[in-house]
């Protein structure tokens, strides 16, 4: 099984840095993936203004496709109930006709924002499911060329996914993959040619396993902080965090650990969902370290294949 590899980027915010060194870091990872042969990268809208600097996803799409060439480029994802499904569809139809063969619209379902906010940004109160059909009707009136994916992690976005004939986006990689196998055997091709599916992973790699376990301090700390902070808080420095727990490096919700042991974790969360695709997310303080985490990943899989490993019932994977 061949799987591709791509980035799903939130564009967080590290302490000591300012939104336009964030935004210049995402620009840089974006380059630093295609010249890694990463299929897309992604960014995903958030309004946490302590913590990431993407509310905006297509703006950061339109400026990472005009620094790069070859790599998909989207948003993963779009969060539908803040957005007119018509306005989303008329934006990404602009940025494919600037670049051809290159755009992705992934959308959610979720808040990413809290009602305050989501008021503010038109939210009103339309189900998603039927928000969602209005942005797929509105994408064929206007023959965007554009790959659209919904992202959740449940029976019910895998259902929206087929019966509308997108592509399936699943965070859902610590329970049943019986939603991505729905989506298999329910798909329509009413829109793209698949079924194809995404699997989002968090993951934190380095030349060595303890030097990924450091690196993981500031991830786990910075997604644990998202929860209990209005506005969430940047990404810490992993010195004086506490040590990541465990003798492996797999943990639940997140892969950790030297190239060959990520490498032979990932192959085996791509088996048990079933992928044909992994979004690779790694939040790391120094932007430095999170380009070469990504850059190690995929000379990994450039090479032979490693052992495989064996996963436990309830495998590490997305934050």
């Amino acid at each position: 099984m061949t799987v591709q590899l791509s980035v799903l980027d939130p564009v967080p915010l590290s302490c000591g840095q300012s939104p336009r060194d964030a935004l210049r870091a995402a620009i840089q990872l974006a380059q630093t993936a295609e010249r890694s042969g990463y299929r897309r990268v992604w960014y995903a809208e958030h309004h946490l203004p302590r913590a990431a600097v993407c509310p905006a996803p297509a703006v950061l799409v339109a400026a990472v496709a005009a620094a790069t060439e070859r790599i998909r480029v989207g948003s993963g994802g779009v969060v539908l109930r803040h957005h007119a499904p018509w306005h989303v569809a008329e934006t990404f139809s602009t940025l494919a006709a600037l670049h051809p063969g290159r755009i992705d619209l992934g959308v959610a379902g979720g808040t990413g924002a809290d009602e305050q906010t989501t008021r503010r940004l038109g939210g009103d109160g339309t189900p998603y499911p039927d928000r969602l059909a209005a942005l797929d009707e509105a994408l064929r009136d206007l023959n965007a060329d554009v790959h659209g994916w919904v992202l959740g992690a449940s029976a019910r976005s895998a259902e929206l996914a087929a019966t509308l004939g997108w592509h399936y986006g699943s965070g859902n990689v610590t329970g049943d993959p019986g939603d991505v196998q729905a989506y298999r055997e329910q798909h329509t091709a009413r829109r793209h040619a698949g079924p194809t599916v995404a699997l989002a992973v968090a993951v934190v790699c380095a030349d060595t396993t303890e030097a990924a376990l450091h690196l993981a301090r500031s991830h786990r700390a910075y997604f644990s902080a998202q929860g209990t902070a209005p506005g969430g808080q940047p990404v810490p420095p992993p010195a004086g965090l506490p040590v990541t727990p465990g003798p492996l490096a797999l943990y639940p919700r997140l892969v950790v650990g030297d190239p060959v042991t990520v490498r032979s974790a990932l192959n085996a969360l791509a088996r048990r969902y079933g992928a044909d695709e992994l979004a690779l997310l790694t939040i790391t303080h120094d932007p430095q370290a999170r380009r070469h985490s990504y850059a190690l990943i995929a000379e990994a899989f450039a090479q032979a294949a490693p052992p495989p490993i064996h996963l436990p019932h309830q495998p590490g994977g997305y934050l």
